[in-house]
């Protein structure tokens, strides 16, 4: 069996409905046991914004496209939040969400999405990035596969409940990056 090769690009407006998709059926994969069952089944769809987020040419949001219009992946990127780089050292970055489609996951398409990512950051000056994931997300531990290493454990406020988190960061953009051509 051959890997799916989609084209990792930069996400458009026509994409906001299959960003939506994947978004709402991944959430509902990762986080049964984490968030509130109303709000997996009747607010995650409203929750969804694309159309409004792609809008003006936004260029931190990237997509995994397997076949013309079949959105399978994506990934959003910026500065860091809450987190601060080293005091006199370069900017740090922050991959703000990952999501693969279960129907797409072990093939290597979250990898290169990361990848993609750090080599972005790395060419507009950041030095690192972090990434916070919930706790009892069992995908977090991919983060740790790609080499980022356990930071801080903190809490995120989320649909109405206090959830644990655990921050990630890898300092080593160019090996991260160098994971694309994998």
């Amino acid at each position: 069996m051959t890997a799916i090769r989609p084209v990792i690009r930069v996400a458009r407006p026509g994409d906001a409905s299959g960003i939506a998709r994947v978004e709402t059926e991944t959430w509902r994969d990762a986080y049964p046991t984490l968030l509130p069952g109303a709000y997996l089944v009747q607010n995650l769809g409203a929750r969804s914004c694309w159309q409004q987020r792609l809008q003006g040419g936004v260029r931190n949001v990237l997509v995994a496209e397997a076949a013309p219009g079949r959105i399978v992946a994506y990934a959003t990127w910026g500065p860091a939040g809450w987190h601060r780089a080293r005091p006199g050292g370069p900017a740090a970055g922050q991959l703000y969400e990952l999501y693969v489609h279960a129907d797409h996951r072990e093939k290597g398409i979250g990898r290169r999405l990361c990848a993609e990512v750090a080599r972005r950051m790395a060419g507009r000056g950041m030095g690192s990035f972090y990434v916070e994931v919930l706790e009892g997300n069992p995908n977090r531990f991919f983060y740790e596969a790609l080499g980022a290493r356990l930071v801080a454990r903190t809490h995120h406020d989320f649909a109405g409940q206090r959830l644990p988190s655990v921050v990630y960061l890898w300092t080593d953009l160019k090996t991260l990056a160098d994971h694309r051509a994998a």
